[in-house]
């Protein structure tokens, strides 16, 4: 039964993006809720695979890049030049990596190379596995780890192209 619930569970790969209360989404409440907030440029972009293999060590399934396509995520990386800042962390590099979906159902964000972009994101976070030993007892955990300079944002957040109008409301802030 548990093996037809976990396998149920892994070849359902069909979602759909569904933005719940982005209509009642403010600049406000968008600033506050996010890592990032930028303005900048787009100057390249590349596609994207994370290897989701650390499930392979908690259930014995071993990774084969022909059979294991749940473990492999799409998505797009963006290359973003900050031309200001409204909030971040200090030492924030000037080029950034922002990372999203390819779009089609999966809340990917667009965006297109040379033009202008006000930002709103979060870390990008990878997952790193962290094993303890004690005597002769082994522990793994797995933590999200944040990338350096890389963030996420998708069609859910505020994220656009750069306008007079959002840019005031993110100075009178």
């Amino acid at each position: 039964m548990l093996l037809l619930v976990l396998t149920a569970g892994i070849t359902g790969s069909s979602y759909a993006c569904t933005c719940i209360g982005k209509d009642k989404q403010t600049t406000e409440s968008e600033f506050s809720s996010s890592k990032l907030v930028v303005k900048g440029k787009i100057i390249a972009s590349t596609d994207y695979l994370y290897y989701d293999t650390l499930i392979t060590l908690f259930t014995g399934i071993p990774f084969d890049r022909a059979t294991s396509g749940y473990m492999i995520r799409q998505y797009k990386i963006y290359t973003l030049v900050v031309e200001s800042r409204f909030k971040s962390d200090k030492g924030l590099a000037d080029t950034l990596r922002i990372v999203t979906g390819y779009g089609n159902g999966d809340c990917g964000y667009e965006f297109e190379t040379g033009k202008d972009y006000i930002v709103y994101a979060n870390a990008w976070t990878e997952k790193k596995l962290i094993i303890k030993q004690r005597k002769k007892k082994i522990k793994k955990k797995i933590r999200e780890e944040p990338v350096t300079n890389w963030f996420y944002t998708d069609i859910c957040r505020l994220t656009q192209e750069s306008n007079q109008l959002e840019l005031d409301k993110i100075k009178n802030l």
